[in-house]
């Protein structure tokens, strides 16, 4: 896809890595309109858990070529320390949410015969993460959904792309989590490394785009992927051990 005068929709788009993503794709010469909750600065205040307005946004668009369902939230800690609001909204804005935007976007770009649709998962949704329990869960669904859409958009002339990295320069790492001394960049940074730049996410993400590439599984996230299906066992331990670790730093500290 030449980038160059294509229209961009990109839900989530004043956080971290939604700005980067905007910025990336304007200097691809592509014509970005972000969305994000109202009072962020976006190009359209909008809640992608409200089917409606997110389908009204999408139809109102003068040119649809991508789409980015980038809009989620992170919701960490114990299972047994999580509330059901918890889970209830990282289901909606997680799941839903991607929903109420992939649906829209798909039937307009089955029309034009053309297009790309980015699915923002995670590295969790690709390897089990305790202590990020619903958020992972989402972030496996999210995986599910492009595997199963990309061949049959591709009939249409659609590319689907998956991108899941370990932990992003976000203010999702600094979280607070219901479990005391629990903290979410100190167990992922542990268990995936430095978290990398949101610029540097962006422009593997037009670099796929560009090429329409499955997946986009940067850098040890992709190390501990392969891990993950080759030595599932050495795997689950690893996990299990950071697991344990994090939970006594949290002690230490609550």
């Amino acid at each position: 896809m030449d980038l160059n005068g294509a229209g961009v929709f990109i839900t989530g788009g004043t956080g971290g890595i939604g700005a980067a993503l905007a910025a990336a794709f304007a200097s691809a010469g592509a014509g970005v309109v972000t969305s994000d909750l109202p009072g962020l600065g976006a190009d359209i205040d909008l809640d992608v858990t409200d089917a409606a307005a997110v389908a009204s946004a999408i139809a109102g668009l003068d040119r649809l070529d991508v789409v980015v369902a980038n809009a989620g939230i992170g919701v960490g800690g114990l299972v047994e320390d999580i509330d059901r609001v918890g889970w209830d909204r990282s289901i909606e804005v997680n799941i839903r949410g991607v929903v109420n935007t992939v649906l829209p976007a798909y039937e307009r770009l089955q029309e034009q015969g053309s297009g790309s649709i980015v699915l923002m998962a995670s590295l969790a949704g690709l390897a089990g993460t305790p202590l990020l329990t619903p958020y992972a869960m989402t972030k496996s669904a999210i995986v599910g959904l492009a595997a199963s859409l990309r061949p049959e958009a591709a009939r249409h002339g659609i590319g689907v792309t998956v991108v899941c990295p370990g932990p992003v320069e976000t203010p999702l790492l600094d979280e607070p989590t219901p479990t005391p001394g629990g903290d979410v960049r100190r167990y992922l940074i542990a268990s995936a490394g430095n978290p990398m730049a949101p610029s540097a996410l962006a422009d593997l993400v037009l670099d796929a785009v560009r090429k329409d590439k499955a997946k986009v599984i940067p850098g040890r996230a992709k190390l501990l992927w392969r891990l993950s299906r080759f030595a599932p066992n050495l795997t689950d331990r690893e996990i299990a051990k950071g697991m344990h670790k994090e939970l006594e730093a949290a002690a230490r500290q609550g």
